[in-house]
């Protein structure tokens, strides 16, 4: 009979194989401290006095945040954005002579066709001409629908074609242009507009569920996105609002428009002569 009496209650023998002693690990500290130990009956934890600092640390064990004393760029300059957006035509001279005032060095294909009456020719940029709604104004893009001034269908004489005319919006920085940008889809009729869209239907769809503003007027609409540094999102929607067609003009723009497709049809030839 062997029996292996220690005056510890465990063997202290690092070599020691024999299982029916006690081996345990004990360190003077809560944990083990060494950073090569790979003894897993050890208690390794990385416990840090301040967080850790090193922006280069990639160990998930040490408590990284990101205290930001200061603000982000976008918002120590106040940059925001908005969508303006509206179911009434502009009438295109109250939006020319809005966008002659805006604060920006140079405008490029201010293309609103025959504009009477453009008023005072001077350079818009002088700094008391200037808009105050626009000054914080960066970037600015999307549709418009200019209501026409002149209705006669006569070739080179007057702009009905901008009933029909989507115009886009750009504006970036120093530059400045209105251009056409195609026909609105509402010059369709919704089963004329279905073969456009035989392999992608969910666009179809989009369209009329968000661009289609109203049967009447089909996807015609105002959709401007307006990015810039402490906007006045007030004072620009005023601006624009003050340019759309009033009661009164889309009596008079529906007026036109019968008259004019009257006339169109009362000159198209008849199939059955």
């Amino acid at each position: 009979s062997h029996s292996h009496e220690h005056s510890s209650s465990e063997s202290n023998e690092p070599a020691c194989t024999d299982t029916s002693h006690s081996h345990s690990h004990e360190h003077s500290s809560s944990e083990c401290n060494e950073p090569d130990c790979t003894d897993p009956s050890h208690s390794h934890s990385h416990e840090h006095t301040s967080e850790c600092e090193d922006p280069d640390c990639t160990d998930t064990s040490h408590s990284h945040s990101h205290d930001h004393k200061s603000a982000t760029a976008a918002d120590q300059l106040g940059i925001t954005s908005f969508v303006y957006s509206a179911s009434t035509p502009f009438n295109s001279q109250r939006l020319l002579t809005l966008l002659n005032r805006w604060p920006v060095p140079i405008k490029e294909s201010l293309d609103f066709g025959l504009v009477m009456d453009m008023g005072d020719k001077e350079s818009p940029n002088k700094q008391e001409n200037q808009h105050p709604a626009f000054r914080g104004v960066l970037r600015s893009k999307g549709f418009c629908w200019m209501a026409p001034m002149q209705w006669s269908s006569s070739v080179g004489n007057g702009d009905v074609w901008r009933h029909d005319t989507s115009m886009y919006w750009s504006h970036a920085g120093k530059h400045f242009g209105i251009t056409t940008a195609g026909k609105w889809w509402a010059t369709l009729s919704k089963e004329q507009m279905k073969p456009n869209f035989v392999n992608n239907q969910e666009e179809y769809e989009r369209i009329l569920r968000e661009d289609w503003v109203s049967e009447e007027w089909g996807d015609r609409r105002q959709e401007l996105v307006f990015i810039g540094s402490r906007l006045d999102e007030e004072e620009i929607r005023e601006a624009l609002d003050e340019c759309l067609c009033t009661e009164e003009e889309m009596v008079m723009y529906r007026a036109q428009l019968r008259s004019y497709l009257d006339a169109i049809a009362a000159t198209a030839p008849n199939p059955l002569m």
